[in-house]
């Protein structure tokens, strides 16, 4: 996790046991952008209807060998 300011923080899926098996198995990485999208945001919003969630890369993105995965949670506070 990275805290780019006060009101941001982005979560990097470094290590993926999802991914990392269908690596093993010689597979495409599974396209999970859209579960991501509803899971994220979903969990976002129960802690605080104010936190806007965004993708900033995330399968069936490729696959750029630092983290399968990265979110960007921002408290909006301006409402």
């Amino acid at each position: 996790m990275i805290r780019e300011d006060k009101n941001t923080l982005v979560f990097k899926m470094v290590e993926c046991r999802v991914q990392e098996a269908r690596k093993r198995k010689g597979l495409p990485l599974f396209p999970c952008k859209p579960v991501g999208l509803v899971e994220y945001a979903g969990f976002a919003n129960t802690i605080d209807p104010n936190i806007k969630t965004e993708v900033i890369a995330c399968p069936p993105d490729s696959y750029n060998g630092q983290y399968y995965c990265a979110w960007r949670f921002t408290l909006e506070t301006d409402k």
